[in-house]
């Protein structure tokens, strides 16, 4: 009696994990490609139905709205996220590199010393103008020594192009294609400044969706390693769903890292330099806690 209890209740789990649907923003590819590269979206015993954003913003606009269970973001646009209300925790954290500040050929902008007092197109609260703000304390200047141009990522390369701003903070694969379309140069490079990238899920898909999450959590984790170990093979798969050229796409994939970071004490003090580099600048209120948006409970699932 008590086997045929045991059956029944595992085919219950099995039936309600197979009519799980997840629903996953992305960012130009950012995880998408990797995982499928990497076989880790094959033999799921739930659905997974993405949507492609080209900035977090209205990515995040989509989770708060209960349109997404999870989506991917850095640690930026979590921070203001969070302080605006929205009910988001990061489930996972990757190392990312991939941030820069670019400018024209034969621009004299030649580091962070040489912004003071240029106009710069970036996306608000982004990773971009954390990695201004970064660049520019690392330079002993204050963070109103530029003018900021808010734009889309593709606004602000076009920006730039037409000399309407001085620099752009942004990311990839935007970097990579404007250095390979326009001649563009990595002036500030966001491999000096490591920040976080995450998989964030809403409060709601945690509470009713947690065992789907914990084993795309895995299966990211496993395609991000994969990503590293077989660059050429990832960039082939972000070249054909981003419809970049192979060499725009192995630039991004090198550039980017995406490191799977495990021990949460590391990703929440690196969480926390963001929310106070924020705050500090006066685009949030202080106060704000990294534990209060990471949920270290799936750090600490094997």
């Amino acid at each position: 009696m008590k086997m045929l209890a045991l059956t029944l209740c595992l085919a219950a789990f099995a039936s309600q994990a197979a009519d799980t649907e997840l629903i996953v923003g992305d960012q130009k590819g950012n995880a998408r490609a990797v995982m499928e590269a990497a076989g880790e979206l094959s033999h799921l015993s739930y659905e997974v139905k993405w949507y492609e954003f080209p900035n977090a913003a209205p990515l995040l606009e989509s989770l708060n709205a209960s349109h997404l269970d999870a989506g991917l973001v850095g640690d930026g646009p979590l921070s203001f996220a969070v302080a605006s209300g929205a009910p988001l925790k990061a489930i996972q954290a990757s190392q990312y590199l991939g941030n820069a500040i670019i400018v024209k050929k034969g621009s004299s902008i030649k580091s962070a010393a040489d912004l003071k007092g240029k106009k710069i197109a970036t996306v608000k609260g982004s990773s971009g103008q954390n990695l201004v703000f970064n660049a520019l304390n690392n330079a002993h200047l204050p963070a109103d020594s530029v003018q900021f141009v808010f734009t889309t990522p593709a606004e602000a390369t076009l920006a730039l192009d037409s000399g309407a701003v001085d620099a752009v903070a942004t990311w990839e694969p935007y970097v990579s294609f404007a250095v390979a379309q326009s001649g563009a140069v990595i002036a500030v490079d966001g491999d000096a400044f490591p920040v976080s990238s995450y998989l964030v899920a809403t409060d709601r898909a945690i509470a009713d969706k947690r065992t789907a999450l914990q084993d795309f959590r895995q299966r990211l984790i496993r395609a991000r390693e994969w990503g590293i170990a077989h660059p050429q093979a990832y960039a082939e798969g972000i070249a054909k769903l981003l419809r970049l050229t192979d060499a725009v796409a192995l630039n991004k994939v090198k550039r980017e890292n995406n490191a799977p970071l495990s021990d949460v004490a590391t990703v929440q003090q690196r969480q926390q330099a963001a929310i106070d580099t924020f705050a500090q600048s006066g685009l949030i209120k202080p106060g704000l806690r990294a534990d209060a948006m990471i949920d270290a409970s799936f750090f600490r699932q094997p």
